[in-house]
């Protein structure tokens, strides 16, 4: 016998082997993998060919195998098993529908798309459809697993009950922030040591959303005997613009602290007025009605509320 020739045998041509092999029958094997007998003998016959070697004999009405395939059957037995255990772990993989979150515009943009990385690195099975809009969500039409909405503070003596998991930031507030730069043009060569006296709002450009609620309410909270106007405005409709116009130095802008831990600590914004609101809306999951939440679902709901509440602690 010669010395077989080094080639890769074709996957087809390894199936059709072990399964001869295992069975000791070309019909056997043939059933099993569901193709013809033609085939199986002609993928033996091209291994024969190619390795210059008898790989079976007759013994009665089965095909024994040789020395050459007896001595490595273990070894051909372990690739068909490998190649079936990828294709199965593939197959669940693309079969698992991705979890699907409905967030803010202003929420994905900020806070959660800097930390999927994250969740996917805990969770690689777990796909991601991330739903960034700031309508009301349609569970059924949009096919949303969970959605993240600020909503309405409970009080704790309130009769009203929520069967939604809230995330736990409760001592998060609202904040005045401006870039450094912005701040030097306002006070000329004098320096920042000192928190300001909110009067001076009256003369800074106010970034806000579209109404101007958490304005008139610091104002009227802060500076004695405010009855307006407020100062020169500029407005957008989400909360991603605010800030990132506040560190491009246009104004002063009001946001809650989620928004900004992370742009003052990176020195794109300060804090000049010590004065804050709380927060009269909390992060909260809503879960679609009629419909149990997966495990991934959990798992998503606990790794977000850990996160947020990481941020708020590491940045008081």
């Amino acid at each position: 016998m010669k010395t077989p020739q080094h080639f890769v045998p074709t996957l087809p041509e390894i199936r059709a082997l072990e399964a001869v092999a295992r069975l000791g029958s070309v019909s056997a094997a043939a059933v099993e993998l569901n193709v013809s007998q033609p085939t199986i003998s002609y993928h033996i016959k091209q291994l024969e060919a190619r390795w210059d070697a008898k790989l079976f004999r007759k013994k009665g009405r089965k095909l024994e195998s040789t020395e050459l395939v007896h001595d490595t059957y273990n070894q051909i037995s372990a690739i068909t098993s490998s190649i079936d255990n990828l294709s199965s772990y593939l197959s669940q993989r693309t079969s698992i529908k991705p979890l699907s979150i409905g967030v803010a515009t202003s929420f994905a943009s900020i806070i959660l798309i800097k930390r999927l990385e994250k969740f996917s690195q805990l969770h690689p099975d777990v796909g991601i459809k991330l739903n960034a809009s700031n309508r009301y969500t349609d569970f059924a039409k949009e096919g949303i697993d969970v959605t993240l909405r600020l909503l309405p503070k409970l009080q704790p003596d309130s009769a009203i009950t929520t069967p939604n998991p809230l995330i736990p930031v409760p001592n998060e507030r609202i904040r005045v922030v401006c870039s450094p730069g912005y701040l030097q043009k306002q006070l000329g060569n004098t320096k920042h040591t000192q928190p300001l006296d909110p009067v001076m709002l009256l003369q800074m450009q106010l970034i806000h959303e579209e109404d101007t609620f958490h304005w008139q309410k610091y104002h009227t909270a802060y500076i004695a005997d405010f009855k307006g106007p407020l100062a020169q405005q500029l407005s957008f409709n989400n909360a991603d613009l605010i800030l990132n116009s506040a560190i491009a130095g246009s104004g002063v802008a009001i946001l809650r602290d989620l928004y900004i831990n992370n742009a003052i600590a990176e020195g794109l914004l300060i804090e000049p007025f010590a004065n804050s609101l709380p927060c009269e809306r909390i992060f909260q999951f809503v879960l679609a009605d009629k419909k149990m939440p997966t495990q991934h679902v959990w798992d998503f709901i606990s790794w977000l509320g850990n996160e947020m509440s990481s941020m708020a602690k590491s940045n008081r």
